[in-house]
């Protein structure tokens, strides 16, 4: 097994940080990462913004908690009346990806390009995980409003379709939990062409 392939199966969400600051050099490894992932016709409508004030991250995950507060989703709910509860599991660097809203496919370039940070964060035994929480904040004019406030602001046309939270982890990685059976299909060259006579 290459080291590629063992690095993406060994990639966990980590939800418990140290309060050290990733490495300079780490970080850019991640984002440069990031800039290499495939994109639509090459549009790479993307923008990174990288947050590590600790102040304006508890800001931050502060206005992220009343929006899983208002949920429809009872779960999201339930976690954010714990006590012990945090949006962005402690960890010192939030990465934010925007894309132009008038490209071709920003959510998936965004995405794919956060898949490769996160990729490129486990083979430097850095810890991420995906933060949906600030695409659903973010989505309200209550979170647009805050955002601005906050002095967070991106790029003209821009929208946030990717986040994720990275540092070192406190605890060993999870093992892996079972992957779900009969998710692949393979239609080989023995497959009928229907339109054949």
């Amino acid at each position: 097994m290459n080291e590629t392939i063992r690095t993406i199966l060994k990639r966990r969400s980590v939800r418990a940080y140290k309060p050290d600051q990733v490495d300079e050099g780490s970080l850019e490894l991640i984002l440069e990462a990031g800039r290499y992932a495939p994109s639509a016709m090459n549009q790479q409508p993307w923008h990174f913004t990288v947050i590590q004030n600790r102040l304006l991250l508890e800001k931050l995950e502060a206005a992220c908690k009343i929006v899983f507060m208002e949920s429809d989703v009872e779960a999201l709910r339930n976690i954010a009346r714990r006590d012990d509860f945090s949006v962005f599991y402690h960890a010192p660097t939030l990465v934010i990806v925007t894309g132009d809203s008038a490209a071709l496919a920003p959510q998936y370039d965004c995405t794919l390009a956060m898949q490769n940070m996160m990729l490129a964060a486990a083979s430097l035994d850095i810890g991420s995980c995906w933060m949906h929480a600030v695409m659903m904040f973010y989505a309200t004019e209550k979170g647009k409003d805050l955002f601005r406030e906050m002095g967070i602001v991106f790029p003209e046309r821009h929208e946030p379709y990717a986040a994720a939270v990275f540092g070192y982890s406190t605890v060993p990685l999870p093992e892996p939990q079972p992957r779900k059976p009969d998710s692949v299909t393979i239609m080989g060259q023995g497959a009928v062409d229907s339109h054949s006579s």
